[in-house]
């Protein structure tokens, strides 16, 4: 039997942990703790995200579709960081079907439902890093990337991203399992490597999310709001101060969001490089914690819609104006609500030195 066997999404939703049933010199660990906490809490969190971040979600995409504009700039930053994550959101159903009855699917869609997780996963982070780069381009250098001569930057740029997000899951389409478990007694869908470079695999895959899934993206997000930020103060815009309030949530919901889970990947990496011993008692905190982060991490799908559409005057004008047009509003209450802006049309998303009217 070997070693280890590297737990997927579908149990603990977390990428690259161990099973520490060989942590134990006696007797193997007891995996109850464990199975018992994902049975319990997978299927009701799953159906919530899934739930909020489809409907939220999808309520960009719909509004976005029936503006009749064509998508400019971060329009379509924001259009497909929408789908990237309702494509993530759809697949937790199968997960938590599988910490309940294990995979009960067949082998190719373990390795089809774990690769669209992993492209959207990457996806959804990227096309956040995208949108703040777009904003701190519009802000600090006024350089209007929603300009039809420059649409094609925003097209080539958003195939670059899905392409490099293709390419992070290959490992997943290749070595993606569903493999019977007799000590589980249930068949799951595993990353399995090659016991050669099992090892090998395991610490570079953690190292690449670490990098390009958290610590990158926090990097970009912090040095772009931050210069936002500076370039806000030194402006005279009534509202700048809201446009700074937006800034601050959408940094911290991301840090809130994915730094204990990258937390408890650091501490598994540790144990992978021998330089943490981990107990039985450790193993399954470890799982545990591993649940719960990566849960909570998933959860920022559900966020995106406010942080990056829904919280923006011109996405709540947009908004009205399609729920006006079906007649789900009267002319009164779009009245009372509609702000107009004395900008010209630009990115639903994005902002110009007029900071008077801001658009996070």
């Amino acid at each position: 039997m070997a070693d280890h066997i590297i737990s997927y999404s579908e149990e603990s939703m977390d990428f690259y942990n161990y099973s520490y049933y060989d942590c134990c010199l006696a007797e193997p660990c007891n995996f109850n703790p464990y199975e018992e906490f994902s049975e319990r809490f997978l299927p009701p969190f799953y159906a919530l995200i899934f739930l909020l971040g489809l409907g939220g979600n999808l309520m960009v995409i719909a509004v976005l579709l029936l503006d009749r504009v064509s998508l400019f700039g971060n329009d379509i930053f924001v259009f497909n960081l929408a789908i990237a994550d309702i494509l993530l959101v759809v697949t937790l159903p199968f997960w938590a079907a599988q910490a309940v009855l294990g995979w009960i699917f067949k082998d190719f869609f373990c390795k089809v439902i774990g690769s669209i997780l992993k492209i959207n996963f990457y996806a959804s982070i990227l096309f956040l890093i995208c949108i703040s780069f777009e904003r701190y381009l519009s802000i600090v250098y006024v350089i209007r990337m929603y300009n039809r001569n420059k649409r094609f930057l925003i097209i080539y740029t958003t195939l670059l991203v899905w392409l490099v997000c293709f390419l992070l899951a290959v490992p997943d389409f290749m070595y993606l399992t569903a493999e019977f478990d007799s000590r589980q007694n249930a068949t799951s869908c595993v990353l399995v490597f090659p016991q050669h470079s099992r090892k090998t695999w395991n610490i570079a895959l953690i190292i690449i999310n670490q990098v390009v899934a958290f610590l990158f993206p926090m990097i970009a997000m912090v040095y772009c709001y931050v210069h936002i930020i500076l370039t806000l103060r030194r402006s005279k815009g009534f509202q700048k101060h809201k446009a700074l309030k937006v800034i601050l949530a959408v940094v911290v919901a991301f840090f809130l969001c994915w730094s204990p889970y990258h937390l408890v990947q650091f501490i598994t990496t540790l144990h992978q490089l021998d330089l943490l011993v981990i107990d039985c008692q450790w193993g399954d905190n470890l799982d545990i914690a591993s649940i719960v982060t990566t849960c909570l991490g998933f959860f920022h799908c559900c966020l995106n819609p406010l942080l990056y559409a829904f919280i923006g005057i011109k996405f709540r004008n947009k908004l009205l104006t399609v729920l006006r047009r079906f007649g789900c509003i009267n002319q009164n209450y779009w009245n009372r609500h509609f702000r107009p802006s004395s900008q010209p049309r630009d990115s639903s998303w994005s902002e110009s030195t007029d900071c008077s009217y801001t658009t996070f």
